[in-house]
């Protein structure tokens, strides 16, 4: 599920990109889903292109569901685990030979997403069909988190910004049990007993 969002991140953004005459890109592919650096150092992100990198992904816990069950067709009481809620982090670096040329990129993946910071079945068709919705919000980090997160990147810095991808639903249905509902509860000398 999360290649799948990152897919339809990469495509949103390239699209957006051409459009964008002062940036007169050709029919190449300018954004490119890498991670920031190879295993040897180098630079992962290609010369002269956008790199969509997931830096993190958190657990959403305000919404987090603690139980779940359904009523099937057939009068049974399904129980499965909850779903998993979770938000990505995306981080977006412009990798150009000429500094000012991927601050323009870099700007304009920003202005894709002023425009655009809600994707769901109606405006992004490319959109998974287990994906009801996703937000897409500015993450600002301050210089010391900066600095940790491109070490631990293991590279120098280099222009980006980070957003924050919220909330996809992971759902696997497994059932944990399949029982019979509960038609009346009575109380007898024995103690309460369920029919």
């Amino acid at each position: 599920m999360i290649d799948k969002v990152l897919d339809v991140m990469k495509t949103g953004i390239q699209e957006y990109l051409v459009r964008l005459p002062e940036l007169n890109i050709t029919s190449e592919t300018v954004v490119h889903i890498t991670p920031v650096v190879k295993p040897n150092g180098d630079i992962a992100v290609p010369d002269n292109s956008l790199g969509l990198t997931l830096v993190n992904v958190e657990e959403e816990r305000v919404v987090k569901a603690q139980k779940s069950s359904a009523l099937t067709s057939g009068g049974q009481v399904v129980h499965m685990n909850p779903d998993v809620k979770i938000n990505l982090y995306l981080l977006i670096t412009a990798n150009f030979s000429k500094y000012g040329t991927g601050l323009g990129f870099l700007s304009g993946a920003v202005r894709f997403f002023q425009a655009k910071n809600v994707f769901n079945h109606d405006n992004t068709p490319g959109l998974h069909p287990d994906i009801e919705k996703l937000t897409a919000e500015l993450f600002t980090l301050s210089f010391e988190q900066q600095n940790h997160l491109w070490g631990s990147l293991g590279a120098k810095y280099l222009p980006s910004v980070l957003y924050k991808i919220r909330m996809i639903t992971i759902q696997e249905a497994a059932l944990t049990d399949e029982q019979p509902p509960v038609g009346t509860v009575g109380i007898s000398g024995r103690g309460i007993r369920t029919a």
